[in-house]
């Protein structure tokens, strides 16, 4: 996402979408309110320069202590073979899905194949518009298509001379296509889930350009009766897309890998059958300690599944598998030596 200003929230932006054959006019939709962060993300960024995070959205929590194991890169801690660096990952981050630099949107049930260009904020505080008909403006200070939130594509519907870009975007349905390419060929597909028309001056913002758990694309134009008084239509055409084939963004990293089982301590020796991944790279071992857990030991998938340790008789063990990207699964079923 690029970030607009320190905090984050633009200040009395009004973003701008005219027909193409109106120089001026009443601004597309007033978003002065427009946060661009999840209120978690404000607090966390308030305790991090000594402010106070909202009560009411952060419960105390008993916090769990984990000793992290050491600094030590991947192939330092583990052996990866060649057998782990050719699994295809699906990047668990989901950063192989988002395009950070948008060029070309294509919709083929209207016949849309067309370049993107960045458009941001002008300085009387309104969204900049493509300077040609057929062009197709990404606002460039929102998130990026594919990113968590809401990203927003906005082209005209007409001009003096005839249909624009957008002309027939009223005609989308539900399971209809976008697919938007980026600059280094990545390309991504987005499906209609619905449409709706505003008012220009009143309009759910949050809703439109605001964060979002889902990986939306939004695409607006103009639409309605022209004023020319106001000099632009009376209302906006969004229409709602999603990333389609996405990441499941509502598991966790940790839960994408499979737990070590039957993990068990006998005579000094902590063992555990392997995890049936060629992804995994290897296992860390984990003694409890108080309120917490103390990373003891490491061990590379093609060694054995146990270690030993002199303390086994009075302590709990757990056991942790990790990926060729870092990942590490959530602690094994805890054993009592």
């Amino acid at each position: 996402m690029r970030a607009v200003g320190i905090t984050l929230l633009i200040s009395g932006l009004a973003l701008f979408l005219v027909a193409g054959y109106q120089s001026t006019g009443a601004s597309f939709f007033n978003v002065s309110e427009l946060e661009l962060v999840q209120e978690d993300e404000v607090n966390e960024a308030a305790e991090e320069v000594g402010g106070d995070s909202d009560p009411g959205l952060t419960p105390e929590v008993e916090e769990e202590v984990v000793t992290a194991p050491s600094d030590l890169p991947l192939d330092e801690e583990f052996v990866i073979a060649d057998r782990h660096r050719e699994v295809v990952e699906e990047t668990v981050d989901g950063t192989d899905y988002v395009i950070e630099e948008p060029t070309r949107i294509q919709i083929p049930s209207i016949g849309v194949d067309a370049p993107i260009s960045n458009v941001g904020i002008l300085e009387n505080g309104e969204m900049g518009v493509p300077e040609a008909m057929d062009e197709v403006g990404w606002f460039e200070p929102g998130f990026s298509p594919g990113e968590q939130g809401n990203s927003v594509l906005a082209g005209h519907v007409d001009s003096r001379t005839g249909p624009a870009v957008f002309f027939d975007l009223e005609q989308l349905v539900e399971g209809d296509e976008i697919t938007v390419i980026g600059d280094e060929g990545q390309e991504l597909v987005f499906e209609v889930v619905g449409k709706q028309t505003y008012p220009y001056d009143n309009a759910p913002i949050q809703t439109i350009f605001g964060p979002s758990d889902g990986r939306n694309l939004n695409l607006i134009t103009c639409t309605g009766t022209f004023n020319r008084d106001a000099r632009t239509h009376e209302d906006r055409l969004v229409v709602f897309t999603q990333l389609k084939d996405g990441p499941d963004d509502t598991q966790e990293p940790s839960d994408r890998i499979a737990q070590p089982s039957n993990v068990t301590v006998q005579g000094g020796m902590i063992s555990w059958h392997a995890v049936r991944d060629d992804s995994v790279i290897g296992y860390r071992v984990y003694r409890k300690d108080g309120n917490g857990w103390i990373h003891i030991e490491s061990r590379s998938a093609h060694e054995r599944k146990s270690i030993y340790d002199e303390e086994s008789a009075s302590n709990v063990y757990a056991v942790t598998a990790v990926d060729v990207n870092g990942i590490e699964s959530r602690r094994s079923a805890p054993s009592l030596g």
